[in-house]
């Protein structure tokens, strides 16, 4: 498969740096170990860092960054989707997620919170050693923007699901580690210096073995993507233009093509988690199995979780093309692989994910029905090009509100394809009215990509859309989740939980 020699590069060398530490400790693990101390410039070739870097890229494939844990804070609880599969199958997350009864001391919880600090030390133990050696090579100090990369988009996360969070930046012993919560301010200046720094040092593209490395284009977007989160409209478009201008980006031409196999690490793709499979080398993740088709037989595709809801369907334009690129229905031929889909209540829910949707000769092929191999996308550049558009319409004017029209185009553009009966050209120059346009263009063009919880929060329309959608438990205090109640306990009251848990 061209899937399986394209990425496998940037897989080979995590294997091979965890098969030397394996060699050295059998009992540690890479990203547990202690620091192995000062080094001098003269004891690292250039670009020796890189084992390191990838053992942090390979933190990025645990279940905190894909697996129902993940799902559960980043997007069952907005009114695109929700926990799915059938009622009684994990019933306590669709309690805590659908319905907002979040337990702080759920084991999803805990992971979610677990496997993105343990990101954020890798990337500090990567950054101290380089600093600690005065490293100034040009491959090291893209190592360490690597690893400021990861700590940003870390922190980022958890910033948003949690508020105030440790701000560890730093190596230590677990007492030096276990620190107050910082406000949210503190973690976003962090975030601003690692990304800023890292848009400045990390290269516009990689040679093809390391495909799926981070660049600058990375950077920029998620600092976009940062700005916008506090309507720093300013900023976020100006991180947004920086994108467009790299010209290395574009809108493939087929609206569904950059989801499947063949379209990973596209033209389109900005950064993606890396997955690797192959029957006797798994270095895959669960992102698909999660959210697969839960069926029977060559239909158990998945727990079937993540599901879309009547609300998305709706909400697309008549014939848009983007729906059936994004909903999978049960009971149809499905024109994609010519699937002939089970209908509900065979399969428990009427849509799926297609996003994630297998193809079935690479299931055969692989013999394998979950779909390890498939990437899981974070940032493309159909989501720059909106984020351009409503930071430009927020701040006003006639350029910009020129500017802002022209990106909406060529999403729409894009959509429509040959067909100029569907999709009109928004036109509008009211701010009010092509605000909403914009907003109208995220939900489908981002259907069930993990950004429309975060989007309704941040305008500001949580408490109404979703009791709207009946998800009538929701109230201001779901904004942010619980600390992990481990954490707390573990902290010896350091750790001061969120209020009203």
């Amino acid at each position: 498969m061209r899937k399986i020699i394209k990425n496998k590069w940037l897989l080979l060398p995590v294997l091979l740096a965890m098969v030397v530490l394996n060699m050295i400790s059998c009992k540690k693990d890479f990203l547990d170990r202690q620091p192995l101390g000062r080094f001098t410039e003269d004891d690292l070739a250039a670009g020796s860092f890189d084992s390191k870097v990838f053992g942090a890229y390979a933190v990025l494939r645990k279940g905190g960054f894909n697996n129902h844990e993940y799902l559960g804070v980043q997007s069952y609880r907005a009114d695109e989707s929700e926990k799915g599969s059938s009622t009684s199958d994990g019933a306590a997350t669709g309690l805590m997620y659908d319905d907002f009864e979040y337990n702080k001391s759920g084991g999803g919880l805990q992971t979610y919170w677990t496997d993105h600090y343990q990101a954020i030390n890798a990337a500090n133990d990567i950054i101290h050693t380089i600093d600690s050696i005065g490293a100034t090579d040009p491959a090291t100090l893209i190592n360490k923007a690597e690893a400021k990369f990861i700590r940003a988009f870390c922190y980022f996360d958890l910033v948003r699901a949690f508020g105030s969070v440790p701000k560890i930046d730093f190596v230590g012993t677990p007492a030096q580690l276990n620190i107050a919560k910082s406000a949210p301010a503190e973690i976003f200046t962090l975030i601003d210096a690692d990304l800023t720094e890292a848009a400045s040092v990390l290269p516009l593209q990689w040679e093809a073995k390391y495909i799926g490395r981070l660049t600058k284009g990375a950077a920029l977007a998620l600092h976009a993507k940062a700005y916008l989160w506090r309507s720093n409209w300013t900023a976020a478009l100006t991180a947004a233009k920086a994108v467009i201008a790299l010209g290395k980006y574009s809108l493939v031409p087929k609206y569904g093509d950059q989801f499947r196999v063949t379209g990973e690490n596209g033209p389109e793709s900005i950064f993606e988690i890396q997955a690797f499979y192959e029957p006797t080398r798994d270095q895959g993740i669960i992102y698909s199995n999660v959210q697969g088709v839960r069926g029977a037989g060559a239909w158990d595709l998945g727990w079937g979780w993540n599901t879309p809801t009547q609300i998305l369907v709706d909400e697309f334009e008549p014939n848009d093309p983007r729906k059936i690129e994004t909903i999978l229905y049960s009971g149809q031929v499905d024109p994609l692989y010519g699937e002939n889909v089970p209908p509900f209540p065979t399969v428990p829910r009427l849509y799926w994910n297609k996003k994630i949707h297998t193809n079935p000769a690479d299931r055969t092929a692989l013999n394998n029905r979950f779909g390890p191999w498939m990437n899981h996308r974070i940032l493309r550049y159909g989501d720059v090009l909106l984020m351009a558009a409503e930071a430009a319409t927020e701040l006003g004017g006639t350029q910009n509100i020129t500017d802002a029209l022209a990106w909406l185009e060529q999403i729409r553009k894009r959509a429509r394809g040959t067909n100029n009966a569907i999709l009109p050209a928004v036109t509008t120059t009211d701010q009010a009215q092509l605000r909403t346009a914009i907003r109208h263009e995220r939900f489908v063009e981002m259907g069930m990509e993990e950004q429309r919880f975060w989007d309704i929060v941040r305008w500001g329309i949580d408490l109404t859309v979703l009791p709207a959608a009946g998800k009538t438990a929701y109230k201001a205090k779901h904004r942010l989740l619980p600390i992990p109640q481990g954490e707390i306990d573990k902290s010896g009251g350091v750790l001061i939980q969120n209020p009203d848990y």
